[in-house]
């Protein structure tokens, strides 16, 4: 499969496009993330500061359950969940194994010790490898 297809991207589309120089390419994406980032420095960096502050100033006031709502601004409640802080992994592991109780984990193998698995010629039983594309951009 052609990398436009893995992209979605019409194979027609990459054939009428006009034939671009590389080098012209990554200066042109170059200059386009820089201006993201000063813009992002500038203007975001400075809105989600003071958005942190307001949601601070109103977790601190609010009381859980608590609702305010203010017709044609909007409406902020506060709840409160418990979230899992593992102390001891040996022990999760062993109660996850002795109640067959799987669904604590999540369902995502680990890329790197798979790689090395499947560098070293072995299979993962229930596995199987997927490319994925992927561009790195890093500015010199």
């Amino acid at each position: 499969m052609s990398a436009a297809l893995q992209l979605n991207i019409e194979p027609e589309a990459v054939e009428q496009a006009p034939t671009h120089d590389r080098k012209e390419i990554v200066t042109e994406l170059m200059n386009v993330r820089r201006e993201i980032a000063l813009i992002e420095s500038a203007e975001l960096k400075s809105l989600k500061e003071r958005k942190t502050e307001l949601e601070n100033l109103l977790k601190a006031t609010l009381e859980v359950g608590e609702k305010v709502s203010y017709a044609g601004i909007g409406m902020v409640s506060m709840s409160e969940e418990t979230q899992p802080s593992v102390q001891d992994w040996d022990a999760l592991y062993e109660y996850i194994k002795e109640n067959d109780a799987f669904y604590f984990l999540q369902r995502k193998v680990n890329g790197a010790p798979y790689r090395e698995l499947l560098s070293t010629g072995e299979s993962l039983a229930g596995v199987a490898p997927v490319k994925v594309r992927k561009l790195s951009v890093r500015k010199s």
